[in-house]
């Protein structure tokens, strides 16, 4: 009978690292917010003597670092790394995006860190807090940046204060200004399709936590599914239905431990998809 824990499914194979030094500061590790098969993402805080631009509070995301099925997987956290970073610098100066604090070697990277609750963890958000997230997302749009994760609600920060904030452009989608007219005037199309799914999906959260306050327009766009929307849907529930099954036997069974398993204090809803049986039936 095998007992062997099955850390291939995730990120990387023990914990990260308890210091690190960035841009001339050092950080402890403070604890684990995620660890799944692509990121492990991780709290640091400050140690060392601050300097004028150290961030007390960073988030450090790093990229998947081991093999799987003896594929190497290094060069396509190096990838993600660089596209985030791109997307990060072309939001600089967005209130309502955090800063990009900096590379960590070629698979990892930080930003600033915000005091705030992912919107899954509440059952409601503050009144208008969804005015103030449709400007957000406007103005990451006019930086030619499409979200495409807007589907996540864990990705839509609120601070006590009920600002948002979003994070994780890790599926963004950047319209770039240095590609021949041809083909970014055909990749703007899809740009504009990408957009408008952004904000059904947001306008879709607004609907069902705050119907109160939603207007008759956006109502009606709160329920405009697109064709290809609903084929997506369609082609990727198979696959997701097999794999929270899957997750789930390897969580029974006690092989799907996490390598950060006693550092991930973070209430993580996403996980019970696959942890809670009645939710898989």
């Amino acid at each position: 009978m095998r007992t062997s824990r099955n850390n291939r499914l995730f990120a990387l194979p023990t914990s990260p690292p308890e210091i690190l030094d960035l841009v001339g500061a050092r950080y402890h590790l403070a604890g684990v917010f995620k660890h799944d098969f692509f990121a492990a993402t991780c709290l640091y805080e400050l140690v060392s003597e601050p300097t004028p631009d150290a961030i007390p509070k960073i988030v450090v995301k790093f990229g998947r670092s081991q093999e799987f099925m003896g594929l190497p997987c290094a060069w396509y956290a190096h990838f993600m790394q660089a596209h985030e970073k791109a997307i990060y610098h072309a939001l600089a100066g967005v209130d309502g995006v955090p800063r990009w604090a900096g590379d960590i070697g070629k698979t990892a990277y930080a930003i600033e860190y915000i005091e705030a609750k992912p919107l899954d963890h509440l059952e409601k958000p503050p009144a208008g807090f969804f005015d103030q997230l449709m400007p957000l997302l406007e103005k990451i749009h006019a930086r030619g940046v499409a979200y495409v994760d807007a589907n996540k609600r864990s990705n839509i920060l609120v601070t006590d204060a009920g600002k948002p904030y979003l994070i994780d452009f890790q599926i963004s989608f950047r319209l770039r200004d240095d590609l021949p007219r041809p083909i970014r005037s055909i990749i703007a199309r899809a740009f504009n399709y990408i957009i408008k799914r952004d904000v059904y999906h947001f306008l879709k959260h607004k609907r069902r936590l705050c119907p109160e306050e939603l207007t008759t327009e956006e109502d009606a766009l709160s329920r405009q599914r697109s064709g290809l929307h609903a084929l997506h849907r369609k082609l990727t529930k198979p696959y997701r239905t097999l794999r929270r099954k899957f997750l789930h036997k390897q969580q029974k069974s006690g092989l799907l431990t996490s390598p950060t398993e006693k550092l991930e204090t973070h209430h993580q809803p996403e996980k019970a998809t696959w942890r809670d049986e009645k939710k898989l039936s």
